[in-house]
């Protein structure tokens, strides 16, 4: 007995796109239970050449639960640049955590962590930025909530020295 693969000349994965893909089109919904079928990726490209100028662009996309990244390219008349993202996000046992990395064209870098902690009271949310030219800073986020109002507390520190905080109480009227 032969495969529908093998009879088909088609991959599997692409034979069950395809019928994914017409049964959206007719309206009908599918779903999935992998976590390959949530991630997604895309690819963008377009270039052009002419008598005195060629140039080319390359966008690349993926996307899953908790990720992220995009990755561009760029050429001109030989000249070529190209810059990316990255994003990963993970649940931790009172909020979540993220870290995202870009890389600028001119190969320059800067690194962002943070973290959102909540309880039955109010929320917490830090971040520290951090780049490849040596500028970093930190800053906190603070609200507490209770019957009475909230009370935020806001402060940023920088690696060069300045600082700033601030905190805001706001009570409920009677």
């Amino acid at each position: 007995m032969i495969s529908p693969e093998r009879r088909s000349g088609l991959p599997r994965r692409t034979m069950v796109a395809a019928s994914a893909a017409v049964l959206a089109l007719a309206g009908i919904a599918v779903t999935a239970e992998s976590a390959d079928a949530q991630s997604r990726s895309r690819h963008r490209s377009a270039s052009f050449s002419g008598p005195h100028h060629s140039a080319s662009r390359n966008v690349d996309i993926y996307r899953s639960p908790g990720s992220a990244s995009v990755s561009r390219s760029r050429t001109f008349d030989d000249q070529s640049w190209s810059s990316s993202r990255n994003r990963v996000t993970v649940p931790t046992d009172d909020g979540y955590a993220t870290s995202v990395i870009r890389t600028g064209p001119a190969g320059n870098s800067r690194t962002r962590t943070g973290e959102v902690t909540r309880d039955e009271n109010g929320y917490r949310r830090s971040s520290e930025v951090q780049s490849s030219r040596g500028y970093g800073y930190e800053r906190d986020v603070d609200v507490y909530r209770d019957e009475n109002g909230a009370v935020i507390s806001r402060s940023v520190a920088a690696n060069n020295g300045a600082s700033s905080s601030r905190t805001i109480i706001r009570t409920r009227p009677d």
